[in-house]
C-alpha cells in the first residue's frame, strides 16, 4: 500500500474502501494504520513481549539481549503506543520497576527488595 504521494511525499488517506463480497463502499476520509509507521524492531518486540505473556527473561533470551535493552524497548512502545496512566499508578510503577532494576542487578538481594515493595504499599 502506498503511504506517501509519489508526487510531493504528502501522507496518503484512503476515500473510499469496498467490502469483497458483497461490493458495499463506504466513502469518507479513512487514515492508513498508525501502527504502520511503527519501527520494526519495535514491532518485533512488541510480538515476543505478547507471544512470552510478558515474561522478560523470555524476552531476553528470544531477542538475545539484555534486561535494560528490554525495558528501553518496553518505554519506546509505550511512548509508540500512547500507553499512559494517572500519574500516581505511573509513581507506583516507576518505583517497583526501579526496586526489580535494583534486585535483577544484584544491588539488593531479595529481603530488601521485598520490604522495599511493602513499603509503597502502606
Amino acid at each position: 500500500m502506498i503511504k506517501n504521494c509519489p508526487v510531493c511525499k504528502s501522507k496518503m488517506k484512503i476515500k473510499e474502501i469496498e467490502c469483497t463480497q458483497c461490493h458495499t463502499r463506504i466513502i469518507g476520509d479513512f487514515s492508513l494504520d498508525d501502527l504502520q509507521d511503527i519501527q520494526p524492531e519495535i514491532m518485533d518486540f512488541i510480538k515476543v513481549f505478547i507471544f512470552t505473556e510478558g515474561n522478560i527473561k523470555k524476552v531476553e533470551k528470544i531477542m538475545n539481549c539484555s534486561y535494560p535493552k528490554v525495558k528501553n524497548y518496553l518505554k519506546k512502545a509505550k511512548e509508540y503506543l500512547g500507553v499512559d496512566y494517572p500519574e500516581e499508578v505511573d509513581q507506583d510503577s516507576q518505583e517497583t520497576s526501579e526496586v526489580l532494576d535494583q534486585l535483577s542487578q544484584g544491588e539488593i538481594d531479595l529481603e530488601e527488595a521485598i520490604k522495599l515493595l511493602n513499603k509503597g504499599e502502606e
